[in-house]
């Protein structure tokens, strides 16, 4: 019976094995995943900054009608419109 037993304790201990194994590959997948996640998050917080300072920097930029007195635009000078010549009715 010794021999049985023997069998069933090594099965059981490479069983764990494996287990043990595919558990740290499990964790290693699941840090790489948490770190792209971190890593993407990290970006667009990054960009949605960069957006708002530009969004506030265009808003500063731009003046108020009423702070500024807009220049008026040069007049244009217009033809002269041709003279109508009379149509001899038939």
């Amino acid at each position: 019976m010794e021999f049985g037993t023997s069998k069933n304790a090594e099965t059981r201990r490479r069983a764990e094995e494996k287990f043990a194994k595919a558990k740290q590959r499990e964790q290693d997948v699941m840090s790489i995943q948490r770190q792209a996640q971190q890593a993407e998050a990290a970006k667009f917080q990054r960009l949605r900054a960069l957006r708002l300072a530009k969004e506030a920097a265009d808003r500063d930029a731009v003046v108020p009608a009423d702070a500024a007195e807009k220049p008026k635009p040069a007049k244009r000078a217009r033809r002269p419109k041709a003279p109508i010549e009379a149509k001899d009715e038939l």
